[in-house]
């Protein structure tokens, strides 16, 4: 049997590793690009992909106040500054607003540091999952419920702003892998994600298709079983079956469309050492292995202070599995 590729999301931890903060590598391109050369060499994960609180730049760029911490926390939105009456035609992409150059300057430096022993990619939001941090969750999810038709307008600037955002990375020789967990239930429910969310994403997809990209992940997490085939029409070329969804289905769902099946691991069991939870993941993960084999074995976030031994050890128990 074939080794399953393993590839746990680095964002944060990866500051620990070279004993920073995740804020002080946030603010800085050199420390960032420090920090993820430093966890790949460690790790040797097969995607790389930029930035330590990556649902904040956008928004930041747009106006959100973003608060830094001396401590191990991830920066965080603190002010929203729009609102439904807000005018769109404000939302206008630029290289220098927040820390967007700042993302491309680290993503350069690291793909060039890694060459092509891994896909370097820049973390996106997803239009709708920008909306919320510029709205705050409240105030959006109480629009989306009432039908709000100024939404349609911001989401169009919106998706017009990503597109250019992604052409700037894919003319650095760079991918994109697209976040929208804030469109997850049951933080939003599937008729807002059909909605608000879904149609965005196919348009944001459909662009990076367009510039020539051939891997185009978006990323939901959490148990997407209710909208997991909306997902899968958004053409993203990756599902997500996170820890908590039923492996199984999301499986046959991957299979339907040929797409990748990233098949993830509890990052909180794994910073815990809990190791016989961890054993029968990746057993069953190899169970569904040998009747598809387009799998990966990823993990949601890993914590900031996770234990690089932990991360080793489950590339030690996957080589177990190998006979």
């Amino acid at each position: 049997m074939n080794k399953i590729q393993f590839a746990p999301t680095i964002l944060e931890h990866a500051a620990s590793l070279i004993n920073r903060t995740p804020s002080e590598c946030a603010q800085c391109a050199g420390l960032m690009a420090t920090a993820h050369i430093e966890a790949h060499r460690r790790y040797r994960h097969p995607f790389v992909t930029v930035g330590m609180d990556i649902y904040n730049i956008e928004a930041e760029a747009l106006g959100c106040g973003v608060r830094f911490y001396a401590d191990d926390s991830i920066p965080g939105i603190v002010t929203h500054p729009y609102d439904p009456e807000s005018d769109p035609g404000k939302i206008k992409f630029s290289v220098s607003a927040g820390r967007i150059g700042l993302i491309l300057d680290a993503a350069v430096d690291i793909k060039h540091a890694i060459g092509d022993d891994a896909i370097v990619s820049v973390g996106i939001c997803g239009p709708f999952s920008i909306m919320i941090e510029l709205l705050g969750y409240d105030s959006a999810v109480d629009a989306f419920i009432d039908g709000d038709a100024r939404l349609a307008g911001f989401l169009d600037a919106l998706l017009i702003y990503s597109k250019e955002y992604c052409t700037a990375i894919i003319e650095r020789n760079l991918g994109v892998t697209i976040f929208d967990s804030w469109a997850a239930p049951p933080l939003s429910s599937p008729d807002i994600y059909r909605t608000y969310s879904a149609p965005y994403e196919h348009g944001l997809i459909s662009h990076l298709e367009r510039s020539g990209l051939k891997s185009r992940p978006l990323v939901i997490g959490g148990d997407t079983s209710l909208i997991v085939n909306d997902i899968l029409n958004t053409g993203t070329t990756l599902l997500v079956s996170d820890y908590n969804s039923p492996l199984s289905l999301f499986c046959g769902k991957a299979k339907e469309k040929e797409v990748i099946l990233r098949a993830n691991i509890d990052p909180r069991r794994i910073w815990n050492g809990d190791w016989d939870y961890v054993r029968s993941r990746i057993e069953d993960i190899y169970s569904i292995y040998e009747s598809y084999s387009k799998i990966i074995i990823g993990t949601g976030v890993m914590p900031y202070d996770t234990p690089p031994g932990h991360i080793e050890r489950i590339m030690e128990i996957i080589d177990q599995q190998i006979v």
